[in-house]
């Protein structure tokens, strides 16, 4: 079955740590059955987290009950000191869920040689090494260099059997993943669709990709050229779209308690889908800020403010007022001062809600940060 992980990616200093990528669900054995409908919900929040629920419709097409083992590969993390699970458990992934028919299923875990079908699991027998966090050495305890020829690039598997009745069957699947982060990037997303030419047919007859960002605001990239020129829309609460020049003209989106969707039929992916934050810098064109930076909720001040950065002024004064304001103009507070209006009203990303009333009580720790930014 076609299983979606999207886990995510999460960068420290110029290289980045990545905690997992996403996934579908995939048949660890040949198969008859077919995608006929695929519906991906993936959830942004404050805490540094995202939320996957996928709604899948299956169809198959003989006239008797056919026992399927089914799969969700999850990559290793990369550049985060973690342990490593031999009975299969990720260490960046939880609440995860699959029901079949109404029926809840239990799965198992397992460490398997990555990409293989039928999969192959390591043998836990022995001790391993991690090494750049997605390869494994056998570790005899001995002090030897490695030799590289022999690692074995690795997953892991959430595996379960599932029993397919004649006809339409429906899966959902859910889980909770952390989100990847760079030096520029508040949270990084990605999720792989090719694996969906394992079903049969090697296509998604119906998908649909809905992008929320409940309770909270969000400035992001879609990288959506494997969609092939089918467009995003606002579905639900406050959000504009805009598609920039740079970057291979990417959808640009800034939403606040609301969602996108975008929906394509006959859907054979050729590439994977990457979502990621803008960040707080912005990007420069000729030194010109050309998509107004942001910040995110969950991203911490490790800097101090460079001209430029958000078009921030070089008076001091006014930018200690214009970074004290960036959580208010986050949640769309009409400002009154005509310097300040005349500021954020500048940056794309910014949307006026005359019902904001100032609550903080949903503000974050960063957010707080902002509130009393000083410099030295």
């Amino acid at each position: 079955m076609l299983f979606v992980l999207v886990v995510a990616v999460t960068a420290t200093a110029n290289d980045g740590t990545y905690y997992t990528k996403g996934n579908q669900l995939v048949p660890l054995q040949e198969t008859s059955i077919s995608v006929r409908k695929e519906v991906l919900t993936i959830s942004l929040m404050d805490n540094g987290y995202a939320c996957v629920d996928v709604q899948y419709e299956f169809w198959n097409p003989e006239t008797k009950v056919r026992r399927l083992l089914m799969g969700f590969e999850a990559d290793p993390p990369y550049n985060f000191d973690y342990k490593f699970y031999a009975d299969g458990r990720h260490p960046s992934i939880s609440q995860f869920t699959v029901e079949m028919n109404g029926q809840a299923l239990a799965y198992r875990n397992a460490a398997c040689v990555a990409d293989t079908l039928p999969i192959v699991r390591i043998d836990t027998s022995r001790r391993y090494y991690v090494w750049d966090n997605n390869w494994l050495y056998e570790d005899d305890g001995r002090d030897e260099p490695l030799d590289f020829d022999k690692g074995i690039p690795f997953s892991y598997v959430y595996y379960f059997e599932a029993d397919f009745q004649p006809g339409l069957n429906r899966v959902h699947h859910s889980y909770v993943y952390r989100m990847s982060t760079n030096v520029g990037s508040p949270f990084i997303v990605e999720y792989k669709l090719t694996p969906a030419a394992r079903w049969a047919g090697g296509r998604i007859d119906d998908f649909t990709l809905v992008i929320r960002a409940d309770s909270t605001a969000k400035h992001f990239y879609v990288f959506d050229s494997v969609f092939d020129g089918t467009d995003f829309t606002v579905c639900e609460g406050m959000g504009k779209l805009r598609r920039p020049e740079h970057y291979g003209n990417p959808t640009e989106v800034s939403l606040r308690n609301g969602a996108i969707i975008l929906h394509k039929t006959d859907f054979s992916p050729r590439s994977e889908l990457y979502i990621t934050a803008v960040g707080i810098e912005g990007i420069y064109v000729d030194n010109r800020c050309v998509t107004g930076g942001t910040y995110d909720r969950s991203t911490r001040i490790d800097w101090g403010p460079y001209e430029g950065m958000l078009e921030v002024p070089v008076d001091k004064a006014f930018r200690l007022r214009v970074m004290r304001n960036l959580p208010f103009a986050h949640r769309g507070h009409v400002f009154k001062d005509k310097r300040l209006r005349e500021y954020f009203e500048s940056l794309w990303w910014y949307m006026p809600d005359p019902n904001y009333k100032d609550d903080t009580s949903d503000f974050s720790p960063i957010d707080w940060e902002f509130v009393n930014y000083k410099e030295d």
